[in-house]
């Protein structure tokens, strides 16, 4: 009877013991999850940033040399019939 009560103690020492680990490993997951939530959010801003129009043309005469041509502007001759 000894040896049994022995051997459920030493039991319960280890299930405790794997009842803090598992708990350690779900706070440091949770941590982790929040990172991940702010570096996502970070990440999307940064995308959402850089894809603006202007951001694009931006880029477009600064490394490709592009130039943005100005638009023609049509002159209409006014005749006489149609005053």
């Amino acid at each position: 009877m000894l040896l049994f009560l022995c051997f459920l103690c030493l039991e319960q020492i280890k299930l405790s013991f794997e009842i803090n680990r598992l708990n350690t490993n779900q706070q440091n997951l949770y941590i982790e999850y929040e990172d991940f939530k702010d570096r996502n959010i970070k990440l999307l801003t940064q995308f959402h940033s850089n894809n603006t129009p202007a951001t694009i043309e931006k880029k477009a005469i600064e490394t490709l040399g592009m130039v943005k041509k100005k638009p023609k502007q049509l002159e209409r001759k006014i005749e006489k019939n149609e005053k």
